[in-house]
């Protein structure tokens, strides 16, 4: 009964919100436009974009902009839900913000231990950053623009952040070329396991469903590190185990062994192939010598997309997974969208840009 009480209105309004999701032919019609300005004018007359982009003077736009506004009606959304769930725990909805914060940044700390000459154009960052308004603890831009390892921990003085990324400065002494990647996976264990802590006060059912939820996004986001690092990093294979989120749902101990153990990337993705994981594999469509760990970022948000895809189209039971699932569906859905301006401003053929897509076509 407690569970039907909490969400007996969340389900109604959650289908109404999920409707409004771009179509194919909305996709189809977005890639055969021929410039930013084309793109808003089409988002101003969609169900999911018109409020958002209604003030926005479509002949002027940049894209940065239009990037900024959509990240920012997703954060709405995500606020929006929370005065759904009334009963929601304040100190889960909080790390629920965090999530965004934590992707800001990495982005922001990527770009402050870039060369110099690859910052002159830092403007270019404000429109990747989610605005969480008021519950920011971090100015993005400003970690963006540090010169130096103890400026960033000083722009992150006050904040939880701080001592994450303290440690890891600590371990990886000097220039080490897996210092990014390793900043992320700190990031993303400090996260996940904050919000595990945080499911104490919430029901069984959904500690059980963000324990899944959050196990699976540790499982491929370790995946993906794994493969990274063998492309582009020489790691002993119990340093790479070592760095790993330490966190898992359908890989075992030994799987996450032989995945640090592999030789190459070939033999990782070999491993990948007779995994849990396999249907990730399927989607490349490509040689397995021809895969590229983008290709296989890409191809994990798609298993993720298809997986909430399917989740809301049932919106069975009472609990906290459909939020989840439409969360997903957005940010996706506007990767998306940036993804199909960057590929129309650079005059890319639409099968092109199709591959670039998470959503499968």
């Amino acid at each position: 009964m407690g569970s039907i009480l909490t969400y007996a209105g969340v389900r109604a309004k959650l289908a109404a919100m999920a409707s409004r999701f771009l179509k194919k032919k909305d996709y189809e019609a977005l890639i055969a436009k021929e410039s930013v300005p084309e793109i808003t004018k089409y988002l101003q007359g969609t169900s999911m974009y018109s409020d958002a982009l209604k003030n926005v003077n479509a002949e002027e736009i940049h894209r940065r902009d239009l990037e900024t506004i959509l990240k920012a009606d997703l954060v709405k959304d995500v606020r929006k839900f929370f005065t759904f769930f009334v009963t929601l725990d304040r100190t889960f909805a909080g790390y629920i913000l965090r999530r965004y914060e934590v992707e800001n940044l990495k982005l922001a700390i990527r770009n402050a231990l870039m060369e110099s000459e690859a910052k002159k154009n830092i403007q270019e960052l404000k429109g990747k950053f989610y605005d969480i308004g008021n519950k920011a603890l971090i100015d993005p831009m400003k970690i963006a623009s540090s010169s130096s390892k103890e400026e960033i921990l000083s722009n992150l003085e006050n904040t939880p952040y701080q001592e994450v990324i303290r440690n890891i400065f600590a371990s990886y002494k000097g220039e080490q070329p897996n210092l990014v990647g390793a900043i992320e996976n700190a990031l993303d264990r400090w996260l996940f396991f904050g919000i595990l802590k945080a499911t104490v006060n919430l029901k069984y059912d959904d500690y059980m469903i963000i324990k899944e939820m959050v196990g699976e996004r540790a499982d491929l986001i370790n995946m993906e590190w794994i493969v990274r690092a063998k492309e582009f990093y020489t790691l002993r294979p119990e340093e790479l185990y070592n760095s790993l989120i330490p966190m898992r749902f359908k890989l075992s101990i030994s799987d996450l062994h032989k995945l640090c153990d592999a030789r190459n990337t070939n033999e990782v993705l070999s491993v990948i192939a007779d995994s849990p994981y396999r249907e990730i594999l399927r989607d490349l469509n490509a040689n397995v010598a021809n895969v590229t760990p983008d290709m296989v970022t890409r191809s994990a948000r798609r298993f993720l997309y298809k997986k909430a895809k399917k989740a809301l189209s049932v919106l069975g039971g009472f609990s906290i997974a459909p939020f989840f699932h439409y969360s997903y569906l957005k940010e996706y859905e506007i990767m998306d969208i940036t993804t199909i301006t960057e590929g129309v401003r650079y005059s890319m053929k639409p099968d092109e840009i199709k591959s670039y897509l998470i959503r499968p076509f």
